[in-house]
C-alpha cells in the first residue's frame, strides 16, 4: 500500500510539474495554454482517480493477506494447543500408570501424585491456551498498527503533495508576472534607445537621418511585429487588435516621417539650418507619438496579461478544488475500506477465537474425563489391593510416613544450613575454590538474555537469582552484570573457556539473541557441559525445546531443569548437585 501511495504521489508530482510548465507557456501563449491546462488537469484527475482505485485495491489485498495470515496463525495455535493437550494426556496416562504401580506400596502417595500431575496438566493446558490467545492478539494488533501507519502515511503524503503543488503554482505565477514585466520594460527601453539613436543621426546629417530613420523604423517595425506576435500568443484576440493598432500607428508614423523628411530635404535646398530645426521638431513629434503608442501597447498588454493570469488562476483554483475533492473522496473511501476490513477481521478473529475456545474447552474436558476415569480405575484397583494387604500396609505406611517426615526435616535442615550457616558457606567456598581444575577461573558461566518483549527484564532477574543462590552455595560463577564492564566477543569467548560448565537460562526469545548463540557455540567448541534452566512459570517448555533443537544440539545433552516459583528451592538444589558433578575437581 505504501508503494502504491508513493507511485500515486510521484505521478501527482509529475502531472503537477507538467501543469506548471504548461502554465509558464500559458503566460507566453495564453490561448493555447488554457486548453492544454484543462486537458492536463483532466489527465491529472483521471490519473489520481486511477491511483486511488489502485490504492484501494492494494489496501484490500493487504487486508486479505492479513486475514489469511491471522487465520494461519490461529490454525497453528490450535494445532499446537491440540498437540500440547495430547502430550498432556500421554503424560497424565504415564503418571497415572506410575501412580498405579506405586499404589501397591503407598496408596495415599499415589493419589497425591496423580492429583498433582492432573493439576499440572490443567495448568499447562491453560498456559498454552493463554499463550495462543496472546499470540493471536499480538498478530492482529501488529496488522492493525501496520494498516493505520500506512493510512496515516498516505494522508500525510497527499497533504504534502497538495501543499507543494500550491506553493509551486504560486511561484510559477509570480515568475510569469516578473517575466511579462521584464519583457514590456525591455521593449520600452529598446524603443527609447532607437528614438535616441534617430535623434543623434538626424542632428549629424539630414540625409543620413533619413536613412537611419528608415532603418530604425524598419527595426521598430520588425520588433513591433515580433512583440505583437508574442502578444498574440499570450493575449488572444485583444492582443491581435492591439497589434493591428500598433502597426497602423507605426505606418502612420512612417508616412508622417517620410513626408516630414521630404519636406526637410526640399527645405535644405533653400535653408539647411531651417531644415535641421524642422527635422528636430519632427523627430520630437515622432518620439512623442512613439512613446504614446508604446504606452498604449503596454497598457493593452498589461490588461491582456492580467486577464490571462486571472483565467489561469481560476483554472488552477478549480483544479485544486477538484483535486482536493478527489483526495477527500479517496480518504473517505480508504477509511471506509479500512473500517470494513477491521470489522471483517475482528469478526473473523472473534469467530476463530470462539471456535478455538470451544475446541480447547472440549479437549480439556475430554482430558479431565479421561483422567478422572483412569484415576477412578486406579483407585478401584488400589482399594482392592488395600483390602487384601491392609494389615501389612499399615505398618509400611507408618514407616513411610516416618521416613517422609525424617527426609523433610533433613531437607529443611540442609536448606537452613545452606542459607543460614556462614561458617559452612565459607568452608564450602574454600573447598570449591580449591576444587577448581587447573587453568579454570569459574565453576560456571551464566548465559542469559537480558530483556523479553513481554516480560521486560524478568529473564535477567531470574538469572541473577540463580547466580546468587549458587554463590551462596559456594560456587564461583561468571555473570556479566558483576564480572564484565565492556562486552566483546573475544572477552566472552575467553571467559567461557575459563569456566568448568555453563548454565543457560531459557525463555521463548533466548534463541533469538546472537550473543547467547555465540556463547553456546564457544562452549560446544571447548567441550564444556551445559545445563539448561527453563522458566516454566512464564513460558511453555515444549516451545522452548523445539526452538533449541533447531538452534544448538549441545544444549540437549543434559536433562533440563524446570524453574517454577513454588519449586524454586528444588530447582536450586538440582543446579547445585549438577555443578558438584560437572564443575568441581572432585
Amino acid at each position: 500500500m505504501a508503494a502504491a501511495v508513493e507511485e500515486a504521489t510521484n505521478a501527482a508530482r509529475k502531472e503537477v510539474e507538467t501543469t506548471l510548465a504548461a502554465s509558464n507557456l500559458a503566460v507566453k501563449a495564453a490561448s493555447m495554454a488554457a486548453e492544454e491546462a484543462k486537458v492536463a488537469s483532466e489527465a491529472v484527475l483521471s490519473v489520481l482517480k486511477d491511483d486511488v482505485k489502485a490504492a484501494r485495491v492494494a489496501a484490500k489485498t493487504d487486508v486479505e493477506e492479513a486475514k489469511i495470515a491471522a487465520k494461519l496463525d490461529v490454525e497453528e495455535a490450535k494445532i499446537l494447543a491440540k498437540k500440547d493437550v495430547e502430550k498432556a494426556k500421554v503424560a497424565a496416562r504415564d503418571e497415572i500408570a506410575a501412580a498405579m504401580a506405586a499404589s501397591k506400596r503407598d496408596v495415599e502417595a499415589a493419589m497425591v501424585a496423580a492429583k498433582m500431575d492432573v493439576e499440572e496438566a490443567k495448568d499447562a493446558a491453560k498456559i498454552d491456551v493463554e499463550e495462543a490467545k496472546v499470540a493471536a492478539g499480538e498478530e492482529i494488533t501488529a496488522a492493525m498498527a501496520v494498516i493505520k501507519r500506512d493510512a496515516k502515511a498516505a494522508k500525510v503524503a497527499a497533504k504534502a503533495d497538495v501543499e507543494e503543488a500550491k506553493i509551486a503554482a504560486k511561484l510559477d505565477v509570480e515568475e510569469a508576472k516578473d517575466a511579462a514585466r521584464q519583457a514590456v520594460e525591455a521593449m520600452a527601453a529598446a524603443n527609447r534607445l532607437d528614438v535616441k539613436a534617430a535623434m543623434v543621426v538626424a542632428k549629424k546629417d539630414v540625409d543620413e537621418a533619413m536613412f537611419v530613420v528608415k532603418k530604425d523604423f524598419e527595426e521598430v517595425k520588425v520588433a513591433a511585429k515580433e512583440e505583437v506576435k508574442t502578444a498574440m500568443r499570450s493575449t488572444k484576440r485583444n492582443i491581435s487588435r492591439t497589434m493591428s493598432a500598433a502597426q497602423t500607428d507605426v505606418e502612420e508614423a512612417k508616412v508622417t516621417a517620410r513626408d516630414e523628411i521630404a519636406a526637410a530635404m526640399a527645405a535644405t535646398k533653400r535653408d539647411v539650418e531651417a531644415a535641421i530645426v524642422a527635422a528636430k521638431m519632427d523627430v520630437e513629434e515622432a518620439k512623442d507619438a512613439a512613446k504614446i503608442d508604446v504606452e498604449e501597447a503596454k497598457v493593452a498588454a498589461d490588461a491582456e496579461i492580467t486577464a490571462a493570469m486571472a483565467v489561469i488562476k481560476r483554472d488552477a483554483k478549480a483544479a485544486k478544488v477538484a483535486a482536493k475533492a478527489d483526495i477527500e473522496e479517496a480518504k473517505i473511501a480508504a477509511k471506509l475500506d479500512v473500517e470494513e476490513a477491521k470489522d471483517a477481521a475482528r469478526q473473523a478473529v472473534e469467530a476463530m477465537a470462539a471456535a478455538n475456545r470451544l475446541d480447547v474447552k472440549k479437549d480439556v474436558e475430554e482430558a479431565k474425563v479421561a483422567a478422572r476415569d483412569e484415576v477412578d480405575a486406579a483407585m478401584a484397583v488400589a482399594r482392592m489391593d488395600v483390602e487384601k494387604a491392609k494389615d501389612a500396609a499399615k505398618i509400611y505406611v507408618e514407616e513411610a510416613k516416618a521416613a517422609v517426615m525424617a527426609s523433610a526435616k533433613i531437607r529443611e535442615a540442609k536448606l537452613a544450613a545452606r542459607e543460614d550457616n556462614p561458617e559452612r558457606r565459607l568452608r564450602r567456598s574454600v573447598s570449591l575454590s580449591a576444587g577448581l581444575p587447573p587453568g579454570k577461573k569459574y565453576h560456571y558461566f551464566l548465559s542469559h538474555k537480558k530483556e523479553h518483549s513481554i516480560l521486560g527484564r524478568q529473564p535477567e532477574s531470574l538469572a541473577m537469582a540463580i547466580h546468587d543462590s549458587q554463590i551462596v552455595a559456594g560456587f564461583a560463577g561468571f555473570f556479566d552484570v558483576d564480572d564484565l564492564k565492556t562486552i566483546t566477543p573475544e572477552q566472552l569467548a575467553a571467559d567461557v573457556r575459563m569456566s568448568c560448565a555453563m548454565i543457560v537460562v531459557l525463555h521463548d526469545e533466548t534463541c533469538v539473541s546472537s550473543w547467547c548463540r555465540f556463547e553456546w557455540k564457544e562452549a560446544e567448541l571447548a567441550g564444556i557441559p551445559v545445563l539448561c534452566i527453563v522458566d516454566a512459570h512464564h513460558v511453555c517448555r515444549t516451545t522452548v525445546l523445539e526452538q533449541v533443537k533447531q538452534c544448538s544440539s549441545h544444549l540437549m545433552v543434559h536433562q533440563w531443569v524446570s524453574y517454577i516459583d513454588s519449586y524454586r528451592h528444588d530447582a536450586s538444589i538440582k543446579i547445585t548437585d549438577w555443578l558438584h558433578e560437572h564443575a568441581t575437581q572432585n
